[in-house]
C-alpha cells in the first residue's frame, strides 16, 4: 500500500530517558491546514532529543535505526535510554508509542505503533522488544505469527532510509550539504523518496517470485513433450536462448549501475585530488597500461603450464637426457669400430713408435719399456673402447630407435626453453605486480584526505566487478549469436512440419509475459528518473531561491542525472564547491533539498526539526521562521529553546502555530513533564 499522507497526533512515553513514569503529548494540528507548526520549547538537557528518539525508537529497531548495526548494540543503545529512576525502582514498564493517521489517497487510517522493552531490572539493561501495531482501535492480528512481518509494515509506511530527511537534528542538518554524504548514502534514500526504488523492487520480484519460482517448481519438474525430436531441440535452444537474453539484459543492467558507481568514485576522486590532478590522470593511464601487460603475462603464464610436468622432475629429466646421448654415442657399428682403431693406431704412432715431439735423452725408454707400455696401450684401448670384434654391443631396457631418441632429445630441448619462457613471465608478472601495487600507493598518496583510499578502494572493487560483468556480457553475446544460429537451423528443418507453436505449459507463458514486463520497467525507470530530477531540481530552486542571501554566489542548480549530485554554479556557470560554504548557507541549502525532496516524492509526510536555528546568523533565521517553517509541510514539529524561538518570534510565528508545550523539569519526580504552553 502507498500511503500518500501521515501525521503525527500522539506520542507517548514510558520510562524513556528524562520522561519517568508515562507522559503523552498531543500533536495532531488544526483541521484547516492553515497552522501546520506545533512548538515545543524546553532548556538543554529537558528532553527534547528525548522525544526526537522516542519517535524514532518507536518506528524503528535494530539496523533501521542510525548508528546501529546489530541485535547486541540495538539492545546496548535501548538500555543507555532507559530512564534512571524507574530502574532504580524496579519498574517493569518501558516503551514507546506513537499515534499515525495516514492515508492511501481513499480513507483515513489511525495508525498505533508501540514498542515495549523487556529489562532485566537487577542487571538494568534490555533483553528483548515486543511491537505491537492497531489499525482504527483493533489490534492487527493477521500478522503477530510473524514479527519480522509487523516491522515490514511499518517500514511500508515509513520506510527508514527516507526517516532522516523528515526527522532531523538542525545541528546536524548540515551534514546533507557535505558532497560526501551525498555521495555516499543519498542516492538510495532519494530513489526511495522519488519511488524510483518501488519499481526497481518490483522488476526484482517479477524475477524472484516469478520467473526463478515457476522455472523452479514447474518448468524444470515438467515432462517432456511427446513431440518430434526437431521441435525438442528446437524448444530447448530456444529455452537456453531465452536464458542467456535474460542473463544479459541483467548483467547490462548491472554494468550499468557499476558504471554509475565508478563515475561516482571517479568525479569524487577528481574532486579530492585536484591539488595534484595531473599526477593523477598519468597514473591512471600508467596503471591501466600496466593492467593491460599484466593479463598478458599472466596469459603467458597459463601458456607455460604444459610442460611444467616434466620441468617439476628437476634431475631426473637431466639423468634421462644423458642416458640417451650416452647411449647414442655407445652404440657399437662396424664403421664406428674401424673409425676408432685408426684413431687408435694414430695414438699408437705419435706416442710409442716416432714420438713427437721428440723427448729429451733422460726420458727415453728402452725397448723392454716401450714393448711394455704399447701392449698396455693396446688392450686398455680394446676394453675401454669396445673394439674387440667379441665385445657385444651394452644391453639396453628400451627398443628406441635413432629417430625416436632424437625427437625424444629435440622435445626436451624444447621443455626447457618453454621453462625458460615460463621463468621470463612469471618473473614478469610479479615485476608488473610490484609496478601495479606502486602505482595504486601513488595514487593514495596524491591527496591529504583519507577518503581517498576508501574511494580508490571502492573503484578498484567496481573495477574488477565491471571486468568480470563485461567478460561475461562479451560470453554471453556469442553464445547468443551460436544459439541464434542452432535455433534458425531447427527451425528451417521443421518448417514444412508445423510453422507455429503455442507455449507448452501456462508457466511459460507467465515466465514470458514477466520478463517482458520486467523490459517494460526497465524502460519506465530510464523514463521516469529524468522526470523525477527535472522535479527536485524545480521543487529545490523555488526554495533556494527564498532562502537564500542576496550575496550568495548560487544562481542556477542542475543534478546529475547518473550520479544524482546536485551541481551548483555562480552567475558565470562555474561550479562551485560547498565545502566552502558557510554553516548558514550549507543549512539553507539543506532544508532546499529536504523541502524539494518532500515536494518531488508527492507524499505528505511529518517534518520533526530538533534545534532548527543552530548557529544561524539573523538573516538566515529570518528566512528560517518567515519562509521555510510555514511551508515545510502540512505538519511541523520544532523542538527548541527559548533562545532560538524567543518573543519576537514566537508572536510572528503564532498564525501558523497549532499547538504550544514546554518541557519543564519536576523536581518532585526528578523528570520532565510536558506543560501547555510556551516559554512567554
Amino acid at each position: 500500500m502507498s500511503w500518500k499522507h501521515i501525521s503525527i497526533a500522539r506520542l507517548e512515553m514510558c520510562n524513556f530517558k528524562r520522561f519517568y513514569g508515562m507522559h503523552t503529548i498531543d500533536l495532531s494540528t488544526d483541521s484547516s491546514g492553515t497552522k501546520p507548526i506545533i512548538l515545543i520549547g524546553g532548556d538543554n538537557g529537558r528532553g527534547k532529543t528525548s522525544m526526537h528518539e522516542a519517535l524514532n525508537y518507536a518506528l524503528y529497531e535494530d539496523d533501521d535505526l542510525p548508528g546501529i548495526a546489530t541485535r547486541p548494540t540495538y539492545l546496548k543503545a535501548v538500555s543507555d535510554r532507559l530512564n534512571r529512576r524507574a530502574l532504580d525502582e524496579g519498574a517493569g514498564q518501558y516503551y514507546v508509542s506513537v499515534m499515525l493517521r495516514a492515508s492511501d489517497g481513499t480513507a483515513e487510517r489511525e495508525l498505533t505503533i508501540r514498542r515495549d522493552w523487556e529489562v532485566n531490572v537487577p542487571e538494568r539493561r534490555t533483553i528483548g522488544s515486543q511491537l505491537a501495531i492497531s489499525e482504527n482501535g483493533r489490534r492487527i492480528d493477521w500478522i503477530e505469527e510473524n514479527p519480522a512481518a509487523l516491522q515490514d509494515f511499518v517500514r511500508s509506511v515509513l520506510p527508514p532510509r527516507i526517516a532522516p530527511f523528515f526527522f532531523f537534528d538542525g545541528e546536524r542538518i548540515q551534514q546533507f550539504a557535505e558532497e560526501r554524504e551525498e555521495s555516499r548514502g543519498m542516492v538510495e534514500a532519494i530513489e526511495d523518496i522519488l519511488h524510483i526504488n518501488v519499481y526497481k523492487q518490483l522488476r526484482a520480484d517479477l524475477k524472484r517470485y516469478v520467473v526463478d519460482y515457476l522455472e523452479m517448481n514447474e518448468i524444470k519438474g515438467a515432462e517432456k513433450d511427446d513431440f518430434f525430436k526437431l521441435q525438442e531441440d528446437a524448444e530447448r535452444i530456444e529455452a537456453g536462448l531465452d536464458e542467456k537474453r535474460d542473463r544479459q539484459a541483467d548483467v547490462e543492467r548491472e554494468i550499468e549501475d557499476f558504471r554509475g558507481q565508478r563515475k561516482r568514485a571517479e568525479d569524487e576522486l577528481r574532486r579530492i585530488a585536484s591539488p595534484h590532478a595531473s599526477q593523477r590522470d598519468e597514473l591512471l593511464v600508467e596503471r591501466e597500461r600496466i593492467d593491460k601487460e599484466l593479463e598478458a603475462a599472466k596469459t603467458d603464464v597459463q601458456r607455460g603450464f604444459e610442460p611444467l610436468p616434466f620441468l617439476l622432475a628437476g634431475q631426473l629429466l637431466n639423468s634421462l637426457e644423458a642416458t640417451l646421448r650416452e647411449e647414442q654415442r655407445a652404440i657399437t657399428t662396424p664403421e664406428r669400430l674401424k673409425e676408432l682403431r685408426i684413431k687408435v693406431g694414430t695414438i699408437e704412432q705419435r706416442v710409442f713408435i716416432a714420438p713427437n715431439p721428440v723427448p729429451p735423452p733422460h726420458v727415453v725408454l728402452s725397448d723392454a719399456q716401450a714393448t711394455f707400455y704399447r701392449n698396455v696401450f693396446r688392450v686398455t684401448a680394446d676394453e675401454v673402447l669396445q673394439l674387440g670384434e667379441a665385445i657385444q654391443p651394452r644391453v639396453r631396457l628400451h627398443d628406441i630407435g635413432d629417430a625416436e631418441r632424437n625427437r625424444i632429445l629435440a622435445r626436451l630441448a624444447s621443455i626447457r626453453q618453454q621453462g625458460s619462457a615460463l621463468r621470463d613471465a612469471i618473473d614478469r608478472r610479479e615485476r608488473l605486480t610490484n609496478d601495479l601495487r606502486d602505482i595504486e600507493t601513488k595514487l593514495q598518496s596524491t591527496s591529504d584526505d583519507p577518503y581517498v583510499a576508501e574511494l580508490i578502494k571502492k573503484k578498484q572493487h567496481v573495477d574488477e566487478k565491471l571486468g568480470r560483468l563485461e567478460t561475461e556480457l562479451t560470453t554471453l553475446s556469442t553464445e547468443i549469436q551460436r544459439l541464434e544460429a542452432d535455433l534458425a537451423g531447427r527451425q528451417r528443418q521443421i518448417e514444412e512440419r508445423q510453422r507455429t507453436r503455442a507455449a507448452t505449459t501456462e508457466a511459460k507463458k507467465t515466465i514470458k509475459l514477466a520478463q517482458e514486463a520486467r523490459r517494460v520497467l526497465d524502460a519506465f525507470i530510464r523514463k521516469l528518473a529524468p522526470e523525477k530530477l527535472r522535479s527536485l531540481r524545480d521543487h529545490f530552486d523555488e526554495m533556494y531561491t527564498r532562502l537564500r542571501k542576496p550575496e550568495d554566489p548560487v544562481h542556477s542548480v542542475e543534478i546529475d542525472p547518473e550520479t544524482w549530485s546536485i551541481i551548483l554554479k555562480d552567475n558565470k556557470g562555474r561550479q562551485l564547491e560547498r565545502r566552502v560554504f558557510s554553516a548558514g548557507m550549507k543549512e539553507m541549502y539543506a532544508l532546499s533539498l529536504l523541502w524539494g525532496l518532500s515536494r518531488a516524492s508527492g507524499r505528505d509526510l511529518p517534518i520533526v526539526i530538533d534545534t532548527p536555528v543552530g548557529r544561524l546568523d539573523t538573516t538566515n533565521r529570518r528566512s528560517l521562521f518567515e519562509k521555510y517553517l510555514p511551508n515545510a509541510g502540512h505538519q511541523v514539529i520544532v523542538l527548541c529553546t527559548d533562545t532560538e524561538v524567543d518573543v519576537e518570534w514566537a508572536r510572528r510565528l503564532a498564525p501558523h502555530v497549532s499547538r504550544q508545550y514546554r518541557l519543564d523539569f519536576d523536581a518532585a519526580s526528578d523528570s520532565t513533564v510536558i506543560r501547555p504552553g510556551f516559554f512567554f
